[in-house]
């Protein structure tokens, strides 16, 4: 508090007029009356008053009283109580904002008040500072707000704002994310070595998707004035502008009825940052390559693009069959964009990730309580084998090349993610990354191309670990045209070639990875450490989509809670060998979201609680659902048989 002591006294203490009282040092009982007259919510007997000011001319009248718990403003004969731990910080731009309002109001105390925090002296709390200009802030907007019937007023602004930090969160993330940043720079065919980021990709998602639902419309003069205001925020507030604390609601307002805004959402909604090619027209960019790489954030984006489509839509506070019709069709691209191109997939590590954090990963996974041990026990052997290496000790031979076993869906590729980064944290790999492949990977149709193929995938992987999953399916088939033969010949010997520099890891269903590794003596003397990975039981499947629903700022009903927990039950009684666990439960969560977004598409307003709860009516019928799941399953496991 003597911080704030300090801003008031070393303001008031230099005024022509009026009268200051610090630490009630001069209160006497009479001039409390007049603190209690003039603020009757301060209750002198629960709060500290510490500085207290009023004008001469005004007796027994207060302009600011300040307290241990709030500050009380008496701002244009409008009384105002702030609680002290409210208090927002405040910027440059706003402070100015504040000081042209003041001026306008001819308030005079607050003014030189302000004028005064916007140059503290050196022995005055930045964080106390900024406490109280950002209140002023607020007391501005909200008084500029009161004083006008803006069509964008506060309220609209507070849910924007709730939308640019999410977006703004999920660019920050995308941006540190290195398989994702990869993807981009493939998909770009960067050529002129433009640096491109989350945010250019996002935004002409964002721009894309205002020109879906404004298509209805002949010209822009005829698009909501919320929907374009809202395109100038994120274009704004996408590049670092934030437009709702640097503008005044009545200058916004001003400033969304000029011509020239109309002209500069026109450039904008035809903005072009970059061109991914044929393979992504039509497409929204940022969902379609975290499918391709099954990022993590796949969920929350398409979420948030959607929840910005909704108030594109319904800004005018209705919603037209067509706009609906759009919207369900937006939802449908997003969840469906097209899928991983076949190949090659990398993942590599980022820059401040350390064993503890694979530490950590590791045990927060769901299930997997064996492969979990297996691991650490690994981890355990690892770190010794260092010690006696580093002590000049003979250590076993380190053979690191393993088989996962299991059916889909279990976390074996995640798992394979975790190893290459524990081989690197240990020091046993340079790079540590993860190159994901199959057999459309690594076998060519033709003579010889089968081992350029395999080469070049080896090559992207030394250093790290390659993934080949369903690996099983390189032996051969009978078929005097299947070159698998021939890549697992080629591996082989890269295999033996990059000894200390790589590390490979197959992977498949138990009974076919069991002969695959029996079908080679080469193979059977390069892999000698397995995992086991088993079926997700109905309580970590409930706890997965659970963890879906949070990733994705969705909350799970008690009723839809009980109505996943019976599809789980029923999903596990009838696995089969190819039930696909987290797919099946990913499967299921976009579709409980598209049934969710059919359901609430026509109502108008939406609340958050709408956009973010997920109810029984989305989770789909469960006998059905199961039947579904299950034969789809069966038809998968036929031909797998088949192949």
């Amino acid at each position: 508090m003597k911080n704030y002591i300090s801003i008031i006294d070393g303001f008031f203490s230099n005024k022509a007029s009026g009268t200051l009282f610090v630490d009630g040092r001069k209160l006497s009982p009479l001039a409390f009356m007049g603190i209690s007259d003039t603020f009757p919510d301060l209750a002198v007997k629960n709060e500290d008053v510490l500085v207290c000011h009023k004008l001469d001319i005004s007796p027994n009248k207060y302009d600011l009283v300040l307290t241990s718990q709030n500050i009380y403003i008496n701002f244009s004969n409008e009384k105002t109580k702030w609680p002290l731990k409210e208090f927002i910080a405040l910027g440059d731009e706003e402070q100015l904002k504040i000081l042209s309002f003041l001026n306008e109001t001819d308030n005079l105390e607050l003014l030189n008040l302000i004028r005064v925090l916007n140059e503290p002296s050196k022995n005055i709390d930045k964080k106390d500072f900024n406490y109280l200009v950002g209140r002023l802030k607020s007391m501005v907007n909200e008084e500029s707000a009161r004083q006008n019937d803006f069509e964008i007023d506060i309220e609209y602004l507070k849910i924007l704002d709730r939308e640019g930090i999410r977006i703004e969160d999920l660019c920050r993330k995308l941006n540190n994310d290195n398989a994702f940043m990869g993807a981009v720079n493939m998909v770009l065919k960067n050529e002129d070595a433009i640096e491109y980021n989350a945010e250019h990709i996002l935004l002409q998602d964002i721009i894309n998707v205002f020109n879906k639902i404004t298509s209805v419309h002949t010209s822009v003069v005829e698009i909501p004035l919320k929907s374009k205001f809202f395109l100038a925020y994120l274009f704004e507030r996408i590049q670092g502008r934030n437009m709702s604390s640097s503008l005044s609601v009545e200058r916004i307002n001003k400033m969304v009825n000029s011509e020239k805004f109309d002209e500069n959402i026109e450039k904008i909604a035809k903005a072009s940052f970059f061109s991914a090619g044929d393979n992504y027209k039509n497409e929204y960019l940022v969902p379609s390559i975290l499918k391709r790489i099954d990022g993590d954030l796949f969920e929350s984006i398409n979420s948030s693009i959607y929840r910005i489509a909704s108030l594109f839509a319904k800004a005018d506070g209705t919603i037209s069959e067509k706009e609906e019709e759009l919207l369900k069709s937006i939802i449908d691209k997003l969840n469906n964009p097209k899928q991983k191109i076949v190949g090659v997939v990398q993942t590599e590590i980022e820059q401040d990730d350390s064993l503890e954090k694979v530490l950590e990963e590791l045990n927060s996974l769901i299930g997997l309580e064996n492969v979990k041990q297996s691991v650490q026990d690994l981890i355990n052997f690892l770190k010794i084998q260092k010690i006696r290496a580093e002590k000049g000790f003979k250590s076993s031979e380190n053979v690191f090349h393993s088989v996962f076993m299991g059916p889909p869906g279990t976390g074996k590729t995640t798992v394979a993610r975790l190893l290459g980064r524990v081989y690197k944290h240990i020091g046993f790999l340079e790079k540590g990354h993860l190159v994901e492949t199959d057999r459309a990977g690594l076998v060519a149709g033709y003579v010889g191309q089968t081992a350029i193929k395999v080469d070049e995938v080896v090559k992207s992987a030394i250093g790290g670990v390659l993934f080949i999953d369903e690996a099983y399916s390189l032996a051969n088939t009978g078929s005097q045209k299947d070159f698998g033969s021939e890549a697992i010949e080629t591996l082989l010997k890269r295999m033996e070639d990059h000894r200390n520099d790589l590390v490979v890891i197959v992977a498949g269903y138990p009974d076919e990875m069991e002969e695959f590794i029996k079908s080679n003596p080469g193979l059977q003397s390069r892999f000698n450490r397995y995992y086991n990975f088993d079926h997700f039981k109905a309580e970590e499947m409930i706890r997965i989509i659970q963890l879906f629903a949070k990733n994705s700022d969705f909350n799970l009903s008690v009723d839809a809670n009980d109505k996943l927990l019976e599809i789980f039950d029923r999903l596990y009684e009838k696995r089969h060998k190819a039930f696909g666990n987290a797919r099946v439960v990913r499967n299921l969560f976009e579709k409980i979201i598209e049934r969710q977004a059919n359901r609430i598409v026509a109502v108008a307003p939406l609340t958050d609680e709408i956009l973010l709860t997920l109810t029984h009516e989305d989770v789909p019928p469960i006998l059905e659902t199961v039947k579904e799941i299950i034969l789809f399953g069966n038809e998968q496991e036929s031909e797998n048989s088949n192949q």
